[in-house]
């Protein structure tokens, strides 16, 4: 029987996986880049101030009313790269390597904010989108200025960290769609994208990407750019036709809705197990699919626990050797 990391792989080589695989990493990002962030926020490397709250489910975001850059023409004279000149990363990777198990789950190179959320994290929503359509140009410099330093690290995380894929996190849409329209996401972002990807593909790495909400009008681009996988994958989106087009091609991670019908308080165990071997049922046949299935935590209801019980017993006893038995 493969490992969960060699089964894992197997799906980023857009092969057949002896199991539903689920997710489950190692995320490394040199230590350097996050020195000064916790669990409760803090400042990355930019020097973006992060804080949490309740209503974020305790994940950290920009400080609200606190962004860095009002006017997109006067980011150079603000927006200013961490100086790694002394730094030494054969030292650091072993360090940081040393939290983690290489044989338990595929170590994953995690070292970027990502290019639209970088925009955003410097500028906030409303001026950040502003920015996208009233000076372009600037926006794409900064584009090139994030992407000349993530190629810089990209080829030091491969040479001391060596691992065995890329995850790039960039949350680009909505709920219900693309937070800009395909054409100005292929203009201002898709390009810094791909050749981003390009740095680890030419090294023989597979590429996910992390994007969450409905993202329909630009799916086609993700595998354009080089991207093997793809999570959330959230049910905001046509699935079934996403796979159906794709296959292998861009595996779907997840097919879970975390505060959806599962997470209701109204909804039975029953229907919460049903929901479970509904998602495989559409979503694993021939590949391409890994299993990503749990409820958030609802402030005043502990049922969650409940529910993310049921769904871990229900992949088990239904899922796990889904293969072997379709």
């Amino acid at each position: 029987m493969l490992t969960n990391k060699e089964n894992y792989m197997r799906l980023m080589r857009r092969e057949m996986p002896e199991q539903i695989p689920r997710s489950g990493f190692n995320m490394v990002c040199p230590s350097v880049l996050r020195k000064d962030r916790t669990d409760k926020g803090g400042f990355d490397c930019f020097g973006v101030e992060y804080v949490t709250s309740p209503d974020t489910m305790n994940g950290a975001i920009p400080k609200p009313g606190k962004f860095m850059i009002t006017d997109i023409r006067k980011w150079r004279d603000i927006a200013k790269l961490p100086d790694l000149s002394g730094v030494d990363w054969e030292d650091m990777a072993k360090k940081d390597l040393a939290k983690v198990d290489p044989n338990k789950a595929p170590i994953m190179s995690d070292a970027i904010t990502g290019f639209f959320q970088g925009l955003i994290n410097f500028m906030g929503f409303t001026e950040g989108l502003c920015a996208c359509y009233e000076e372009p140009e600037e926006v794409k410099a900064m584009m090139e200025w994030f992407l000349d330093f993530y190629i810089d690290v990209a080829k030091k995380v491969i040479k001391f960290y060596k691992p065995d894929m890329l995850w790039m996190p960039d949350d680009i849409c909505t709920e219900r769609s693309p937070f800009v329209s395909p054409e100005m996401f292929r203009e201002l972002f898709k390009p810094y994208w791909k050749r981003y990807v390009e740095v680890f593909l030419d090294a023989g790495l597979p590429a996910q990407l992390h994007c969450c909400g409905q993202c329909m009008p630009i799916v086609d681009d993700f595998v354009d750019c080089g991207f093997t996988a793809w999570d959330p994958a959230q049910q905001s989106n046509d699935l079934v036709a996403v796979k159906k087009k794709h296959g292998r091609n861009l595996a779907i991670i997840g097919g879970f809705e975390a505060r959806g019908f599962a997470a209701n308080p109204d909804t039975t165990e029953e229907e919460v197990r049903a929901y479970v071997r509904k998602v495989i049922d559409e979503l694993a046949p021939g590949g391409g699919f890994a299993f990503s299935g749990m409820v958030m935590p609802t402030p005043g209801d502990d049922s969650w626990k409940d529910r993310n019980r049921w769904i871990n017993e229900e992949f088990e006893s239904y899922g796990k050797d889904y293969y072997k038995k379709h």
